[in-house]
């Protein structure tokens, strides 16, 4: 492929993402406080019942509301425009999250994805989720979150996007440790012998 038109390509792709990845590290941070909040000491929240989500819901303008006010400090442009194999690299990060998180919603419902069932499991009971993309990794929500902030810090080239991304490498793992706990706590035997035949994060692909 000529020069130029790699470059046109490759600039084509860049430009319209990059309010994407501002918007991602505005809003994303308030996600991983909310849910951290929740998954840590689950059987207090359930005391507390749905107002729980009020009270982890505090994390969204705790977090964004700086990050906005202070946006053209946070996101000063590192690279001027990245090299065009990390941007087609992001760019295929972005597809497999985007794939993976369209999976992940044929098999899970908003309810669950919500925590309801973790939170009130009398009242929202909820079979072992461990078919289609299910049975190739434990943790395919997180997964494609993980896929599609990677692909923003590749493609946007913000100092931001690196941060957030790190900060979800340390977070995620944490989470779906309080995750697995309760977890077992619900589903006993069953999730054990899941725990075993399915990765935790990164897929199985074989058949």
């Amino acid at each position: 492929m000529p020069a130029i038109l790699w470059f046109g390509l490759v600039h084509y792709i860049w430009r319209p993402l990059l309010p994407l990845a501002q918007l991602l590290v505005i809003l994303y941070p308030g996600v991983l406080v909310f849910w951290l909040i929740l998954h840590i000491n689950i059987e207090r929240w359930r005391r507390v019942g749905r107002r729980a989500y009020w009270i982890a819901g505090i994390g969204w303008p705790l977090t964004a509301v700086p990050l906005v006010y202070f946006r053209d400090q946070v996101f000063p442009v590192q690279f001027p425009f990245p090299p065009p194999g990390m941007i087609l690299l992001g760019v295929v990060a972005l597809a497999a999250g985007l794939t993976v998180a369209k999976r992940a919603s044929v098999r899970i419902s908003l309810r669950t994805l919500a925590g309801l069932p973790e939170l009130e499991p009398q009242k929202n009971t909820q079979p072992l989720i461990n078919a289609g993309i299910y049975s190739r990794t434990r943790n395919p929500v997180y997964l494609a979150h993980w896929l599609i902030i990677m692909a923003a810090a590749m493609i946007s080239g913000y100092a931001a996007t690196w941060v957030l991304f790190a900060a979800d490498c340390v977070v995620l793992p944490t989470m779906i440790r309080a995750e697995e706990r309760e977890l077992l706590n619900r589903y006993g035997g069953e999730f054990a012998d899941y725990m075993r035949r399915v990765p935790r994060f990164f897929p199985k692909w074989t058949w």
